[in-house]
């Protein structure tokens, strides 16, 4: 629970390291973890990932869009599991047609709502 980042000081002329890392400390520990077990980890649950999440989130959803199309899907099951608000982006074609369809019909249902307001 030190508060000091690793640095190094001067202590009786002598350069001494101080502090704990704890980035690097959780991604080797990770690295570790995922070798020994075989784990295939998505980069929603990597460290990195939760910390970019949380610091950079635009540049964490960019990253996630750039998956593989099976790997994006599972990040954003697992965002949806953790209770994250994802933005709704189709990841495939059928998904893109939908999300045009269903926009052409709020469309539509809006243009028929202000005629009728107007009294045509």
């Amino acid at each position: 629970m030190a508060k000091h980042k690793v640095s190094e000081v001067e202590l009786n002329g002598k350069t001494v390291k101080r502090g704990f890392d704890q980035d690097s400390f959780y991604q080797a520990a990770e690295k570790t973890f995922d070798r020994t077990t075989g784990f295939k980890r998505n980069h929603v649950e990597s460290y990195v990932g939760r910390k970019a999440h949380a610091k950079e989130p635009e540049k964490f959803f960019a990253k996630v869009m750039g998956l593989p199309t099976k790997e994006k899907d599972m990040a954003f099951k697992l965002l949806k599991t953790i209770g994250v608000k994802a933005p709704s982006i189709p990841t495939n074609k059928v998904q893109i047609a939908a999300k045009i369809i269903k926009a052409l019909g709020r469309g539509i249902d809006k243009a028929r709502g202000t005629g009728e307001d107007i009294g045509y």
